[in-house]
C-alpha cells in the first residue's frame, strides 16, 4: 500500500505493529524474498516457479542478473530474479512496480529471445534449445481489454497451433486480484500468489493472508521469508 492510501501519517507507520508484511512489490524486497540463502526463500521460489510454469521444478538454481553480450553497443539485459532449472530450463522474474509507459509487450519477447540463448552451446542441436519463461508481475494494469490476472502467451498460428512453446511470457496484474480475494479455495496457484503479493503489506488484510498461508505451503514460506 502508499501512504496516500491511509487518512493519516499516524495510521500508516501503525501498521508495523499490526502485522502486515514488508511490501513484496517493492524492487528490493521482491528480490529478498525470492533470493535470501535461507529455506523459506528457497522454498517460497520453488513455490512461485512451479505455480507460473505449470510444472514441476525438482530443484533450480539462481544465475547471473545480466545477459551475455554478443556484440560491442548491444542493448544491456538485467533480469531482476534469474534462475535454471535442474532439466536445463530457465526463467526470468521481474517486478514492476511503475508503469514506465513503454512496450511491456516487447520487453517481454526481447527478454525472454535473450534468455533462450544464453544456454544453447556450440554444436548442440536445435532440438536442446530449451524452453524459457518471462515472468512479469505487474502493478499496473497492462492490458484494459482483458480482465484476466494471468495472461499466457507463446508463439501461436491464428487458429491455436503451437510453433514449438519454447519462449512463453507470462504476466500478472495485481490490479485485477482484488476479485480473487473471495475465491482463495478456487483460485490456481498463481492467482493466490497474486493475491499474496497484492495483500501483504495490507493490515486490513491480514485476514485474507492467513487465509492464503494455511492454504498454500509456499505462500506461508513467503510469509516467514517476508517477515
Amino acid at each position: 500500500m502508499s501512504i496516500e492510501e491511509f487518512k493519516s501519517e499516524e495510521e500508516y507507520v501503525s501498521q508495523a505493529g499490526s502485522g502486515a508484511l514488508l511490501n513484496p512489490r517493492i524492487d528490493s524486497t521482491f528480490k529478498a524474498l525470492f533470493t535470501r540463502p535461507t529455506a523459506e526463500s528457497r522454498a517460497a521460489l520453488l513455490s512461485f516457479l512451479e505455480a507460473a510454469t505449470e510444472r514441476s521444478v525438482k530443484d533450480f538454481k539462481l544465475t547471473a542478473n545480466d545477459a551475455p553480450e554478443e556484440f560491442s553497443g548491444q542493448r544491456r539485459v538485467n533480469y531482476d530474479i534469474a534462475c535454471e532449472f535442474n532439466d536445463g530450463q530457465s526463467a526470468d522474474i521481474e517486478m514492476q512496480a511503475f508503469n514506465q509507459k513503454y512496450d511491456y509487450g516487447k520487453r517481454a519477447e526481447y527478454q525472454v529471445a535473450r534468455l533462450e540463448t544464453t544456454y544453447l552451446k556450440k554444436g548442440d542441436g536445435w532440438e536442446k534449445a530449451p524452453t524459457v519463461y518471462q515472468i512479469t508481475v505487474l502493478d499496473f494494469e497492462y492490458d484494459s481489454k482483458s480482465d484476466a490476472v494471468v495472461s499466457r502467451y507463446a508463439m501461436r498460428t491464428k487458429d491455436g497451433r503451437e510453433l514449438s512453446n519454447a519462449l512463453n511470457v507470462i504476466f500478472i496484474d495485481l490490479i485485477k486480484a482484488k476479485s480473487l480475494e473471495k475465491k482463495i479455495d478456487t483460485n490456481t496457484k498463481l492467482e493466490n500468489w497474486a493475491v499474496f503479493l497484492k495483500d501483504a503489506d495490507n493490515p486490513r488484510k491480514t485476514d485474507v493472508i492467513h487465509r492464503l498461508t494455511t492454504k498454500e505451503d509456499g505462500l506461508m514460506q513467503a510469509q516467514k521469508s517476508l517477515s
